[in-house]
């Protein structure tokens, strides 16, 4: 029998929701009140190409953020890397650190000005540009990364590794049993962090806005500090939620049911973790072998 909540508790969700959505509706209100010029400043060129430039970022950022976790999901879950624990909290710090300040350290290197400009102009090498795409993507992938390692993480320690184990001794390479048997059960996991990571960047501010990359967010404070009138600012605002309302429904339609459910989190009896690689991020985490006994 389904209990009903507590009526607290339906009330403090019910204020929790109308806070939530109280943005949404005052961005209707203002929407309902502006004129056929308006709209059609809304439907002109310029406002489809911050939508592909939003669009744009947020998926080269989910795509580099994943390039990133998942090796670093796979070598601290499935290796025997020492100090896993140690190099886990520590590629989580991320997490910490807001996108302004990321942008701002990228600026203060590679910048005007920055630390690093003159003596690589000096020494005839190019400095990298970190101004607009490739500086805003840099920032954001930092930042955002550690979403899809945790997710990707607990997707990994979820499956028994003796199933990839029963797919090599069927003869499968090491790659094709990781695509054929550990890919498709990530699944899940892969979608919820790169839904996390793609929220995360439309709703994002502080990098587009330092490294002047023209995204849906900074086009709205633009409008909205330097224009008389802003329902302008109010219509590219409403688009945003109705983008990132579409990314939620299209995250509803990618998530599929698990087919096979695993309880076990620990290696199977007589399955021995592979060895990790001898790369300098091993050799320095030789120190953190404290950690693994906490």
């Amino acid at each position: 029998m389904t209990r009903r909540p507590p009526g607290w508790l339906l009330v403090s969700g019910l204020v929790v929701a109308a806070l939530a959505v109280l943005p949404a509706v005052y961005l209707g209100v203002r929407a309902a009140e502006a004129d056929a010029d308006a709209w059609a400043l809304l439907w002109r060129d310029k406002t489809w190409g911050l939508l592909w430039r939003t669009l744009g970022l947020a998926v080269a950022v989910t795509v580099c953020a994943a390039l990133v976790a998942l090796p670093l999901a796979w070598l601290t879950t499935r290796t025997d890397l020492p100090g896993r624990r140690g190099w886990t909290v520590l590629l989580c710090v991320p997490l910490a650190v807001p996108t302004f300040v990321s942008g701002y350290v990228l600026l203060a290197t590679f910048g005007t000005g920055g630390v690093l400009e003159e003596p690589l102009s000096r020494w005839g090498l190019p400095v990298p540009s970190v101004y607009g795409f490739p500086g805003a993507l840099l920032a954001l992938t930092v930042s955002t990364y550690p979403y899809l390692f945790l997710a990707l993480r607990a997707g990994l320690l979820s499956q028994d590794p003796a199933w990839l184990e029963g797919a090599r001794s069927l003869g499968m390479s090491p790659t094709r049993a990781f695509w054929k048997v550990t890919a498709p059960l990530l699944r899940p996991a892969f979608v919820s962090g790169a839904l996390l990571v793609g929220l995360y960047v439309l709703s994002d501010f502080g990098a587009v806005a330092l490294l002047q990359y023209d995204a849906f967010s900074r086009a709205i404070y633009v409008q909205y500090e330097g224009a008389y009138d802003r329902t302008y600012a109010a219509l590219l605002g409403l688009a945003l939620v109705v983008v990132t309302a579409a990314v939620l429904v299209l995250e509803v339609r990618l998530r599929t049911p698990r087919r096979c459910s695993d309880r076990r989190v620990a290696p199977s009896r007589g399955t021995a973790l592979p060895r990790a690689p001898s790369s300098p991020p091993a050799l320095l985490s030789r120190p953190g072998l404290v950690m693994d006994s906490i």
